[in-house]
């Protein structure tokens, strides 16, 4: 076959999976349209579907989005696309927003929330009601993905949408470009407006000297925790590439990208293209402009170290009375805690907060979650409010009061939606930030009787950040204002006065005394302590950090405390409550020199409504998604010179909510003359529990299925819920040797799996429990009337390794399996390959298992056993217990490209394991091993793992000897 056809014959073949139905969106999602009343709003750019009681909300979405959208799209030279973005906007609380590329048998979209709940965006330029500009980040990837020609634009263009080339793009352009535009689009918001964002970046670069290598782009790159080198290094890095070379090269890119063939190879060399350097020359020449060009800077004198080390991210309070400091930290060595030192820095107490055991109280410990921690005034408790997730998978949150004296969480608040705030000094109520739709306000939670009591009573979109509580009862609070984040006052009459008008990223305040607040607020772009005289006068700032400061609150009445950002990590600092220099006039219009220029100034956009009407059903359900007719031959193995003619269809389709999915595939071939069929059905509409009816007519050259099955399933909280109902027939056709055999099974099985556990990012699972349970009833068995059944538990447990090293973990397992009434030997122990490819050196009998065609319906029982992998028992009942040590050797590093043509590659770690295996069949035969292993984790492209091993293993029973594995995982 000519080598030029090889690509097409592979993308006719890989068409053979592309027809199938899952669910179209998130859990919570899908239950949020199946129960609301949804309307679509149709627009000059976009089609929206939301729920009715969001409509204000959406309109404001809407015009934000459509703007950006349309801002992008005259970049692209020439554009591919110019169909209506479609996007969803939910009600439900899930803190993220993506765009699904367009794949095969489903179309692209992008789906936001309302609103987000998470005090992380507040920080990173944005605000809980923002999600107009957040959706401008997604209108990046979206516009971005749509530019796809070529080849692939032909084929997307006959199927209706099969793959988009720039979906493969490295990750850290993909994220980086997104970034770069979000705070150019009009308005001065997100990460590129960001002190945070800039802190983080200017801390781990001077603590590099700039030298970056090109892993740190990977999202693989735990130094970058917790936003990613994809995003962090990414942003800065295409930020670099645009004001080094232009933005028209960036989208000179992404056309390259998109009408290339096999978009994951040969990236650099596009780069090379376009940029006429390889993207690892590229990357060199930033780094060496950031080692030249970036300031280094120390701490003053005057700023003291109270503990140097407090993980990657962390939370800050401090307690007014006896200066305890409470922080929720984590790092990468360290799973998320609670600690609490005394004045001087000491530790009082470190308490892990993690809960293991089923129906516990909560599932996310960690600090990104976390906000509003602060004192009672006596010091005796601290409070805080962590968000969680719900039944549902959906974020809610909850306010903690936790016994300051011992970390012990004494009682929770549940069901509140929004961020943490502070509590009264009396500690009787709780003030926090409650977020609807796009519009934030405070609420007065009262401990004693849980009623809530609104304090602010804004209206339309409005986002505010946790507040501080004085004595007295006044309120001050950050507000996003069009010129940024602002701090207002709430008097105890209830009115609110702004207090700062400008845009200095004025943030978390704190209450030094009656009449004074220390804050956050910009100086020479980075976050430093201010003092604020609520009397009158100017802000003055008392603190010079290098690169960022954090949550300050007062410690004394003489110094501040605060998070200080360096290298990689947080450490806790103290500086004096004396002015560095002159006040700065608070800013009464804006500042042009303080910020960056934009390519297009902000004119508020009128949305252009075609229609805004009630959702329907069954909306583009008759018309497929994916329809695909393909055609292609191959050599026949068993006739040289000859080959077979394949020739099929496939259709996939569904209403624009995802209530109702099918795809249909169809194929025959010259040879066999009988055609293949498969036919699978989704329903949505029982969300959060999802319908599948599954069907299949699949012919081989030696015998025919018929295939059917019902499946429904749900997770509740991070519990994944299955009941299944199968239906299997084989027809094994008649040869010279032996008559035709059929063999069915039929009968229904659920499962439950259960998961809790704290880790780390360098030492991975440091402890943690797992309970899975499943069970089948069969009651026709291999066209026998004596039916079986098949009951299945283990129990896992992991547990931290080997004192003073911290990455390293212990995982214990424990397996039964027992198939009741079942024909002799047809559960399979061993006999599991590692990886994908594996060569082996091994001492003892083949592996001599060979089940009976009638016991072979379509369907195995199957056991993993370590140190079997090259032999398989059988048996009716196994119990097999496991042992593994893992060390974890950390390299995370990486280069642009492998040998100029592949894409990028990150070595993560090499994995050490010493294991121990045992199993008991039927309860009298032992099976034993030993041995340990060697994984190199690696990753391609941002996207494809490859792990490369070597494993030995040394088995003591079933004249078994040693084992030598060498091969390939994916």
């Amino acid at each position: 076959m000519p080598r030029r056809f090889l690509p097409v014959l592979v993308l006719l073949l890989s068409l053979a999976g592309c027809a199938f139905v899952t669910p179209r969106f998130e859990q919570n999602v899908q239950t949020d349209f199946v129960r609301a009343d949804m309307r679509k709003l149709t627009t000059r750019t976009l089609e929206l579907y939301y729920p009715a009681r969001l409509r204000p909300s959406a309109l404001r979405i809407a015009a934000r989005v459509e703007d950006c959208v349309e801002r992008l799209r005259l970049l692209p030279r020439p554009a591919h696309s110019r169909s209506r973005v479609l996007v969803y906007l939910t009600g439900e609380d899930f803190n993220n927003a993506y765009v699904a590329p367009d794949y095969s048998s489903r179309p692209q979209q992008m789906v936001l929330p309302a609103h987000m709940s998470q005090e992380l965006f507040n920080l990173l330029g944005f605000g809980p009601a923002e999600l107009g500009s957040v959706g401008c980040h997604e209108a990046v990837h979206y516009v971005q993905m749509e530019q796809t020609g070529g080849l692939w634009g032909l084929v997307n263009t006959v199927t209706g949408g099969l793959f988009q080339p720039n979906t493969l793009t490295e990750s850290w352009f993909l994220e980086g470009l997104a970034v770069y535009y979000e705070g150019r689009l009009g308005q001065h918001q997100g990460r590129p407006h960001s002190p945070v964002w800039r802190g983080f970046f200017e801390a781990a670069a001077q603590g590099l000297g700039g030298d970056f290598h090109a892993g740190y782009l990977s999202p693989e790159h735990r130094r970058m925790d917790p936003f990613g080198g994809n995003y962090l290094i990414g942003s800065h890095f295409v930020e670099w590439l645009a004001r080094t070379y232009g933005e028209e090269r960036l989208w000179r890119l992404v056309e390259a990208q998109g009408t290339t063939l096999i978009p994951p190879v040969a990236v650099t060399l596009r780069f090379k293209d376009v940029y006429g350097a390889t993207l690892g020359t590229l990357f060199d020449a930033f780094t060496e402009q950031l080692a030249r060009e970036l300031p280094r800077r120390e701490r003053p004198p005057t700023q003291r170290v109270l503990a140097p080390e407090v993980g990657y991210f962390a939370r800050l309070a401090a307690s007014p009375t006896d200066g305890a400091l409470a922080t929720v930290d984590v790092g990468r060595d360290a799973v998320p805690h609670l600690t609490v030192r005394e004045r001087d820095g000491s530790p009082r107490f470190r308490r892990s907060l993690t809960q293991f055991l089923p129906g516990r109280r909560w599932i996310s410990t960690h600090p990104l979650n976390m906000s509003g921690l602060s004192f009672t005034a006596d010091g005796q408790s601290l409070f805080l409010v962590a968000a969680d997730v719900d039944a549902l998978g959906s974020y809610r949150s909850r306010v903690w009061r936790v016994d300051a004296r011992t970390g012990e969480v004494v009682r929770t608040w549940e069901g509140l939606e929004g961020m943490g705030g502070g509590v009264t000094p009396d500690g009787q109520a709780y003030v926090f930030v409650q977020v609807q739709g796009d519009t934030a306000n405070l609420v007065r939670l009262e401990l004693a009787t849980g009623a809530r009591t609104p304090l602010t009573h804004f209206e339309g979109q409005v986002s505010l950040g946790p507040p501080a509580v004085s004595a007295d009862g006044r309120i001050v609070f950050p507000r996003r204002t069009a010129r940024g984040w602002n701090l207002a006052l709430r008097e105890t009459d209830g009115t609110v006065r702004p207090l700062t008008d400008d845009a200095h990223f004025n943030y978390s305040p704190r209450w030094l005394d009656a009449g004074r607040i220390v804050f956050l607020r910009e100086h020479e772009d980075r976050w430093q302590a201010h003092v604020f005289d609520l009397a009158g006068g100017e802000p003055l700032r008392v603190t010079d950090a290098p690169h960022l400061v954090m949550d300050v609150a007062p410690h004394g009445g003489s110094e501040v405390v605060f998070l200080n950002r360096h290298g990689f990590d947080f450490s806790l600092d103290a500086a004096p409550l004396v002015p560095l220099v002159p006040p700065e006039a608070l800013a009464q219009a804006p500042e042009p020199a303080a910020l960056p220029p934009e390519p297009a100034p902000l004119v508020e956009h009128r949305l252009d409504i075609h229609s805004d009407e009630p959702y329907s059903p069954l909306e583009r359900f008759f018309l497929p998604e994916l329809r695909a007719p393909y055609v292609y031959a191959l050599p026949d193995a068993s006739a040289p010179g000859r080959f077979i003619g394949y020739g099929g269809l496939l259709l996939a389709g569904q209403d624009r909510l995802g209530f109702h999915q099918y795809a249909l595939g169809i194929e025959a071939d010259t040879r066999l003359r009988d055609p293949s069929i498969t036919f699978d059905y989704g329903n949505a509409l029982p969300a959060p529990w999802y319908l599948r009816l599954s069907a299949a007519r699949a012919v081989q050259e030696n015998r025919r299925d018929l295939q059917a099955s019902l499946s429904l399933s749900r997770t509740f909280w991070t519990t994944p819920v299955r009941f299944s109902l199968l239906g299997l027939r084989r027809d094994w056709y008649a040869t010279s040797r032996r008559p035709g055999v059929r063999t069915s099974l039929i009968g229904p099985s659920a499962s439950v799996s259960y998961f809790a556990g704290e880790s780390t990012s360098y030492g991975g699972t440091q402890r943690g429990i797992g309970l899975a349970l499943g069970a089948g009833v069969y009651p026709l068995a291999f066209d026998e009337t004596r039916p079986f059944a098949d009951v299945r538990a283990e129990l896992s447990a992991y547990l931290p390794g080997l004192p003073f090293v911290r990455r390293d973990s212990l995982q214990l397992s424990l397996v039964g399996r027992a198939l009741p009434n079942s024909p002799e030997g047809l559960l399979q122990v061993g006999g599991v390959p590692i990886g994908s490819f594996a060569l082996q050196r091994r001492q003892g009998p083949e592996d001599a298992r060979n089940m009976p065609l009638r016991l072979q319906p379509g369907l195995s029982f199957v056991e993993n056993l370590r140190g079997y992998e090259d032999f398989a028992l059988s048996a009716r009942h196994v119990l097999i217990a496991t042992a593994r040590y893992r060390y974890r050797i950390i390299f995370d590093y990486g280069w642009t490209s492998f040998l100029w043509l592949a894409p990028s590659f990150f070595i993560s770690q090499l994995e050490a394991e010493a294991f121990g295996s045992w199993a008991r069949t039927d309860g009298r035969a032992d099976h034993r091993a030993v041995g340990g292993a060697f994984f190199l984790r690696t990753r391609f492209g941002q996207s494809f793992p490859v792990s490369l091993f070597y494993q030995y293993a040394r088995r003591f029973d079933d004249g078994l000897g040693h084992l030598h594995l060498v091969g390939i995982a994916l």
